[in-house]
C-alpha cells in the first residue's frame, strides 16, 4: 500500500499546475504576454483582449469533448478554426 500512495503522491505532485512567483501558471503568463502584444499592435485596450481570450478558453473547454493529450487538442483546434474560417474554404475550392 506504501508503493502506491508514493506513485500516487508523485502523480499528483506532476499533474499540478507549476506557478511562478505571482501565482501564475505558465499558461496565464502566454495568455497575458499575447493579449499585451495584441493590445501594442491593435490600440485595444489590453484588459478587453484579456477578457475576450479568457472567455474564449473557457468556452472551447466548455465544448471540447476529445482527447485531453496536447495533440488531440491541437488537432481539434485546427480542424474547428478550418470548418470556420471562410478564407480557409475559399482557398480549398481553387
Amino acid at each position: 500500500m506504501k508503493a502506491i500512495f508514493r506513485r500516487l503522491r508523485i502523480l499528483e505532485e506532476s499533474q499540478t499546475p507549476r506557478r511562478n512567483a505571482q501565482g501564475l501558471t505558465p499558461v496565464d503568463v502566454l495568455r497575458q504576454r499575447i493579449c499585451r502584444r495584441q493590445a501594442k499592435e491593435t490600440g485595444r485596450p489590453y484588459e478587453e483582449l484579456a477578457r475576450e481570450s479568457e472567455m474564449e478558453s473557457r468556452a472551447f473547454w466548455e465544448s471540447y469533448d476529445g482527447e485531453r493529450s496536447l495533440a488531440g487538442i491541437l488537432r481539434s483546434r485546427y480542424q474547428r478554426r478550418a470548418v470556420t474560417d471562410p478564407a480557409q474554404i475559399e482557398n480549398k475550392k481553387q
